[in-house]
């Protein structure tokens, strides 16, 4: 391995000795950037010949570690065998000694070890510091232990079965195994700290956590010790931070008692908040990331809550000040602002963001993984030397594929993605690549084709790891259909040398492309700009300059502060980009009645629409009196960024300074177009108005017919809006709903339809009995849509918490958890048609239905369509009748109780 120096220059040539060969050639605009390098030329001679148009032979460059990374990773070899027998219950691992200080351990369950359940990090007398459940994990699955090592020290890394018996992996080694912190000394085997000077068990890999990152930077926090609840814990708590120097971001993870957070907050020190984070779907030991700058010398809160809600808050005791390279905790935050000196809350771990994408760089891109088994037999002899591998369907249009090589195999140089025909369309080195590895495919795969991943050693003998399948199975984007032996026969009962293969569902290039601004853009500062008066009406004085431009390519910053915006910023024809971003966060306080949406771009009708719009870091103020009403954005652009906004205030669309129906309406209208709405807060819903029909009211989130792309919609946050929280049913375009919360919505919380789906999202009905307009949970109304992994928490719903209806002619929701309250009226799934609806089947599957309703004696599920199947989940009605309606759904392995 050789290093590079900053700043000089280099070449990467290929050639084959002196003999004729084929070189790729494509086209290239240089120069090309990633974060550590730039491509300037390419190379076409052996004297150096540049091309200022074209490179050759390479795709792809990818840096590796730097000069503080690399011997970073204590290699512990593979296991040799797998040990045992009734009695094998004792902690087992090695015993290692830190060189350096450490923050933390990142381990890896070796390929032979089965069942465990907890790992350690003890003192070298076998006094416990740290602990980790790791039940969920298997053979090359990782694990962090969060345990400050001090230099010169000496501690075990083990693992047990708490008190059962596992299978551990041994390895042979000739200790002692070192790398640049850290030394292993010994292996521990019978829990009491008996030593090996020849054998190393259940870790085949043992790093500082965070390798991309130098040593020290990340801070650890503690393990809690309780989880705190009770019925007026609903204020945020966390951790009060100072940095030391400049932070590009941070990341935190939530401990591991802290329960039912629902949203994570990044403010001054005054309590101002910079930054917010929807966290429906986190759970404990998950890490969320602040995207925000942090200045030197600067003292920030980190918060978790619930939104007023109650949760769970882990607590530990903390001797503050705690210190990392560039991050010093003072104090723990409980109530909201009250500082505590010996505690902290909800967060355990914190730590510089890694450099590269965001979390809005990333939207969209990986799918679901498709699970293959893991391996069951190693099958190698002296003439297995063909690739082999899986073969599947796309069954739409995906970007790439991500493969996992499984756990037993071994020895193999070359994967490769081929057509049904066995003509490769790409390959990887896997040279350097081991069981558990990520092998990467950047090409597009077409919807209905075959293609074939497979393995191989380049005709030299190798490892393959098989399990048996029962074909097909199938995944979001996928359906992988036999398994591919001996080059290209194909087996209908085994799968080999791959366990998980993950669609990329987006194009990396767009979707990191929205969260960059153009080189060519105009920036403006309002406080600097002679032209604006940002003391006056910031709206009118941002559209008075605009307006005296040749073209607008343009990005206003709004340094933290308040602002009034008491014109409606419409800006109806064509523009190349437009920028408002707070920096870090602004506050326009809208303070007129005539203003009706803070935002407006492009016309229903307009056929050159905006090409790009963001709008960043910003809080849209309603609040100073009952009759304000405003909606927020009205977009019809052919792509846009909305991140880290929220509209501050209940709106009154039927009061006397009603304003748009929409709050947040955004329409792609290009077909090939993306945008992304992230961290979306629309808290404060719609007044409810008795003498108006729920129709007509407020609609929180939505896309119309002119959306025509695909507009992702993630971590976003909607309450009590009457007339619907999302709203994309009717739109041709694209709508994903990805983990996203809905409180106490009217109409439906989530509505969908054609080509929409919802993902990782939470839905609230607490509070029906006391709504005039109680609206359903999920609704799939258009089309076929999909939904999975969706928690609906029905306790006191007054209409249905699944509706599938006449206007879906099918659909699919997949991993399902619905309750239905004591209170509630309503059915828990509610399945109807009409004669005009084109019946294509409704599925769902893996799914828990809890239903303690006393209020009537209606069904639980109510199916009045004959194409509706479940299949694999519980129907537990307490109180009730389980099925009824006109039709009899088809039951597949479903346990009614």
């Amino acid at each position: 391995m050789s290093g590079l120096d900053a700043g000089e220059a280099y070449w990467i040539l290929c050639d084959a000795q002196g003999r004729e060969y084929v070189r790729g050639r494509a086209a290239v605009n240089y120069p090309r950037e990633s974060g550590a390098i730039t491509a300037t030329h390419g190379i076409y001679t052996e004297g150096g010949s540049r091309s200022q148009n074209y490179r050759y032979c390479i795709d792809r460059i990818r840096t590796g570690p730097t000069a503080s990374e690399i011997g970073g990773v204590l290699d512990l070899e593979r296991d040799d065998e797998a040990q045992s027998w009734s009695d094998l219950s004792k902690r087992s691992g090695v015993r290692l000694r830190a060189t350096a200080a450490v923050s933390g351990l990142e381990c890896r369950i070796s390929t032979e070890t089965e069942g465990l359940t907890t790992a350690y990090v003890t003192t070298d007398s076998g006094s416990v510091l740290a602990q980790q459940p790791i039940g969920d994990l298997e053979a090359g699955d990782a694990f962090v232990l969060d345990v400050d090592l001090s230099a010169g020290e000496t501690y075990w890394v083990v693992c047990d079965a708490d008190g059962q018996s596992f299978v551990r992996g041994r390895a042979a080694v000739d200790y002692p195994l070192e790398s640049d912190v850290l030394e292993a000394t010994h292996g521990i085997y019978a829990g009491d700290g008996a030593q090996s000077d020849q054998y190393r068990y259940c870790l085949d890999r043992i790093q500082p956590t965070a390798a991309s990152s130098q040593i020290g930077a990340t801070l650890t926090l503690g393990s809690d010790e309780i989880g705190q609840s009770w019925s007026g814990l609903t204020q945020p708590s966390g951790v009060r931070i100072e940095t030391t120097e400049e932070i590009g971001g941070i990341e935190c993870r939530l401990s591991a008692a802290t329960q039912g957070i629902t949203t994570a907050y990044l403010t001054s020190d005054t309590g101002e908040i910079i930054e917010r984070q929807t966290l429906v779907m986190h759970e404990a030991g998950d890490t969320f990331t602040f995207d925000t700058r942090l200045e030197a010398d600067t003292a920030y809160r980190l918060l978790c809550g619930a939104r007023g809600q109650e949760y769970v808050r882990g607590r530990t005791e903390v001797d503050y000040p705690r210190r990392s390279d560039s991050i010093v905790a003072t104090n723990g935050i409980y109530s909201g602002r009250s500082f505590s000196s010996n505690y902290r809350y909800c967060l355990d771990r914190v730590r510089p963001a890694t450099d590269g994408q965001s979390a809005s760089e990333s939207i969209g891109e990986s799918g679901t993984p498709l699970d293959l088994q893991t391996d069951e037999t190693a099958q190698s002899w002296r003439s297995l030397t063909e690739p082999a591998g899986v073969r599947l369907q796309a069954t739409e249009q995906i970007a790439g594929l991500e493969c996992r090589l499984s756990t037993l195999t071994d020895e193999v140089t070359t994967a490769y993605l081929t057509d049904d025909s066995g003509t490769v369309l790409a390959q990887q080195s896997l040279t350097d690549s081991e069981a558990g590895d990520i092998i990467t495919f950047d090409v597009e795969l077409a919807a209905d084709a075959y293609y074939r991943i497979l393995c191989d050693a380049d005709g030299q003998r190798y490892v393959r790891g098989r399990a048996a399948i029962e074909y097909p199975l199938e995944g979001d984007s996928l359906r992988v259909t036999d398994g591919v032996y001996s080059g290209d026969a194909l087996s209908s009962s085994y799968r080999y040398c791959i366990d998980q293969i993950t669609p990329v569902v987006a194009d990396r290039e767009l979707t990191e492309g929205l969260g960059t601004r153009p080189t060519d853009v105009t920036v403006v500062n309002v406080l600097e700009h002679p032209a604006i008066d940002a003391s006056g009406d910031l709206s009118a004085e941002i559209l008075s300059y605009l307006e005296a431009q040749n073209e607008i390519n343009h990005a206003f910053v709004l340094p933290m502060g308040t602002y009034t915006w008491n014109t409606g910023f419409y800006l109806g024809g064509s523009l190349e980009y437009l920028e408002i971003s707070g920096d870090p966060r602004a506050t326009l306080q809208v303070r007129d009645p005539a203003v009706d949406v803070a935002f407006e771009f492009g016309r229903w009708g307009n056929t050159n629409p905006p090409q790009r719009v963001v709008l960043r870091n910003l809080d849209v103020d309603i609040d100073d009196q009952p009759d304000r009403d405003a909606g927020l954005l009205i977009a019809h652009v052919n792509s846009c960024l909305v991140d880290n906004i929220e509209l501050i205030g209940q709106r009154w669309r039927h009061g006397p300074e009603g304003g748009d129906r929409y709050t947040c309406l955004v329409n792609t209208r290009d077909t090939e177009g993306l945008s992304v709405i992230r961290n979306l807060s629309l808290p404060d819903g719609d007044r409810e108005d008795p003498a108006f029909s729920s129709v007509g009211h407020s609609i929180g989130i939505s896309a119309d017919p002119p959306h025509n792309g695909v507009n992702v919609w993630t971590q976003c946050y909607v309450e009590e809006f009457v007339d619907n929280g999302f709203y994309v049913r009717n739109s041709p375009g694209y709508n994903i709903v990805d983990h996203s919360l809905a409180v106490n919505c009217g109409n439906g919380s989530v509505r969908l339809g054609e080509a929409d789906e919802a993902r990782d999202c939470k839905i609230r009905l607490d509070r029906g009995s006391e709504q005039t307009y109680p609206g359903t949970g999920l609704w799939l109304n258009g089309d076929q849509p999909t939904a999975e992994r969706i928690t609906i928490d029905g306790s006191d719903a007054h209409n249905d918490l699944l509706r599938v209806n006449s206007g879906a002619d099918g659909g699919h929701v997949r991993d399902l958890s619905l309750r239905c309250g004591s209170s509630a009226t309503a059915p828990t799934v509610r399945c109807s048609s009409t004669s005009e609806t084109d019946l294509q089947g409704v599925l769902i599957e893996d799914f828990a239905i809890t239903d303690v309703s006393t209020a009537n004696n209606n069904p639980s599920v109510n199916i009045r369509r004959s194409d509706v199947t479940f299949r694999s989940g519980v129907i537990d009605v307490a109180n009730r009748p389980a099925l009824g309606g006109t039709e009899m759904p088809t039951l597949e392995d479903i346990e009614i109780r």
